[in-house]
């Protein structure tokens, strides 16, 4: 479904968080958060919100903090 507000949906809760860990992986201002849209009733991504606790997660900070290690050497050797 294409939403008005012109952001990306997302179906179900497991596939929002999984964007939103990759979203802290891959930029350095990134989403810290998501909500249900009124307009189309998908889940979408913000960085207007707290941190959700999922961000706060020992494994979950341990798992973006290699990621992050891994893509900066991959970038460095493009």
């Amino acid at each position: 479904m294409n939403c008005n507000t012109g952001k990306k949906g997302y179906y179900t809760e497991p596939e929002v968080q999984e964007a939103l860990i990759r979203s802290q992986i891959s930029f350095r201002s990134s989403a810290t958060n998501y909500y249900v849209c009124e307009a189309c009733g998908e889940f979408h991504l913000t960085s207007k919100a707290g941190k959700h606790p999922i961000l706060k997660d020992p494994e979950v900070l341990k798992r973006i903090s290699i990621e992050q290690r891994e893509q900066d050497w991959s970038q460095r050797f493009k």
